[in-house]
């Protein structure tokens, strides 16, 4: 049976790290696959692991009916989409039509929640419809507990807020419950 997965975890855990190897390892068993990530995250189509691979991939912009897109290509056997969190309501119905019609498997990675703790659009739809969920562990900043949070923080270390979508990644850092509540000054 083909599937939506939906891999997740807060910043810094290695997801996109995950997703270039696991299409490394399609590709090098001669697979075709896909890579998407929506224009937000980047702009100039590329997927950029903080270990330092790097994947050209096809941007997903709010025009884009990836299931059409995806239609018209020959022997895709696999897609891969980075930030899924950035992700439209019409998106995800888009894929998960890719996955029950086109019979493609599509393996979905990104944040579950922003750094004020709501879920994001895309992420919400994904926790909601994937066939499998799965939670990619990372470890709080601050201690050895497993991080579930993230905080945006200025070149201080001083807890920020400000706008919700901001792919400059050395501003968050992932932290576990407590030192997020710590963080944000709630008791």
């Amino acid at each position: 049976m083909t599937k939506l997965y939906f891999f997740y975890s807060t910043m810094n855990a290695g997801k996109t790290t995950s997703l270039l190897q696991c299409n490394y390892t399609y590709t090098q068993m001669k697979i075709k696959t896909l890579l998407l990530i929506p224009e937000i995250a980047n702009k100039k189509g590329y997927i950029i692991s903080r270990i330092g691979l790097i994947k050209k991939a096809k941007i997903i912009n709010e025009n884009l009916n990836i299931f059409k897109y995806i239609k018209n290509i020959k022997d895709i056997k696999v897609v891969f989409i980075d930030e899924a969190q950035f992700l439209s309501k019409k998106h995800i119905y888009e894929i998960i039509s890719i996955v029950d019609i086109l019979k493609i498997p599509v393996f979905t990675y990104g944040l579950r929640t922003d750094f004020k703790s709501h879920l994001f659009n895309g992420s919400k739809y994904l926790l909601a419809l994937a066939d499998k969920i799965i939670e990619i562990k990372a470890l709080c900043s601050k201690c050895t507990k497993k991080a579930t949070m993230n905080v945006k923080i200025n070149y201080d270390k001083k807890i920020i807020t400000g706008k919700i979508i901001d792919v400059n990644k050395n501003k968050y850092l992932p932290v576990c419950r407590f030192h997020y509540y710590v963080f944000n000054n709630i008791s």
